[in-house]
């Protein structure tokens, strides 16, 4: 087992001398044609493109903190996961499937076919690609603990939450790659008694034989899912305008209830009681003290501090020149308020 692991690890492997032979049966060439095909179009596709442009950014934030992160077992792993994309870059297995694709015969019945050996390259080719992604989530997983544990203690929170985001898109993209090679080899490995064998010439070394399936990576949202119930009658959902969803906000809208004190009743004063200057003056004393102790219960209660002041300055500056014009302007005023 361990020999083998070498055999897919092997980056100099060499690929065997592309051979073709003459078949009277290539009905399965054009799904084998098929599948590589399908496969390398996904190449194309947007979540591919992000997972280079990821890559390069990890490469460019580790070279960046080389020297600052040097001593973190975090940091060694980013950099064995930088070590992992590169290798995937030399693996190169888009071109070794375009050139196995262009020799397979689609659409004939009879004609030449590369041998198995060439075929059980390409299975190996997918098995190092799967085994590579393995390896990187496993560093993603190991670097992405140790900068936790730094984010909370809030060191580097600008670089580290950076280096996370890149780290956490490369695992999720990595998921995706290794189930497309997955789901590839494990479609692509029972034809591989199809194709012609040379005796003298054995691809694959002794006691080593290539695994029948390949387990896909389960995905956060698919072990996230409920299982829904088979049989559940769903209703369709109602449609409400923009005028009905107005019209309800409106009537579901009562506000707030506020419990308001009630004020109390006015209090009467018998206007006789000032007859005098003498009893005005006593009327604003006991009032003055009555409106800073309890205002409520004084008879000015409803007189704004500042009229009363002005009403009180008025009065004695009458009083001395003319006290019957001062008697009759203050009981105007308090008539007037009260």
């Amino acid at each position: 087992m361990a020999e083998f692991s070498c055999f897919l690890n092997d980056f100099q492997l060499k690929r065997p001398p592309l051979v073709t032979l003459q078949v009277e049966d290539t009905a399965f060439a054009n799904n084998v044609f098929v599948l590589i095909n399908r496969y390398l179009q996904q190449l194309s596709e947007p979540d591919a493109e992000d997972f280079d442009q990821t890559a390069a950014l990890i490469g460019r934030l580790m070279a960046r903190r080389k020297n600052s992160f040097r001593n973190m077992p975090g940091f060694r792993s980013v950099c064995k996961l930088n070590t992992a994309l590169c290798r995937l870059l030399r693996l190169d297995l888009p071109r070794e499937l375009e050139h196995f694709r262009g020799v397979v015969c689609d659409g004939e019945l009879a004609g030449a076919m590369p041998t198995r050996s060439n075929f059980e390259y390409i299975l190996v080719r997918l098995l190092g690609f799967y085994h590579l992604h393995a390896r990187i989530r496993e560093c993603c997983v190991s670097a992405a603990r140790y900068f936790i544990q730094l984010l909370r203690n809030n060191y580097f929170m600008e670089t580290l939450t950076l280096l996370l985001a890149a780290i956490a898109k490369i695992n999720k993209l990595s998921k995706l790659q290794a189930n497309r090679s997955a789901s590839l080899y494990n479609k692509l490995r029972p034809h591989c008694v199809n194709f012609p064998q040379v005796e003298n010439h054995k691809f694959l070394p002794e006691n080593c034989q290539l695994p029948a399936q390949l387990q896909r990576v389960q995905l956060q949202a698919e072990a996230s899912a409920p299982e829904a119930p088979e049989s559940v009658l769903l209703k369709p959902p109602t449609i409400v305008t923009k005028a009905e969803k107005a019209r309800l906000e409106a009537k579901a809208d009562v506000g707030t209830v506020l419990a308001r004190k009630e004020r109390p009743a006015k209090m009467e004063f018998n206007m006789d009681t000032l007859r005098t200057v003498k009893d005005v003056k006593r009327f604003i004393g006991r009032e003055t003290k009555a409106r800073d102790k309890k205002p409520t219960s004084c008879i000015t209660r409803d007189i704004y501090k500042h009229d009363w002041m002005s009403a009180q300055t008025l009065f004695y500056r009458r009083a001395n020149k003319d006290p019957e014009k001062a008697l009759n302007i203050f009981r105007k005023f308090i008539v007037s308020k009260l």
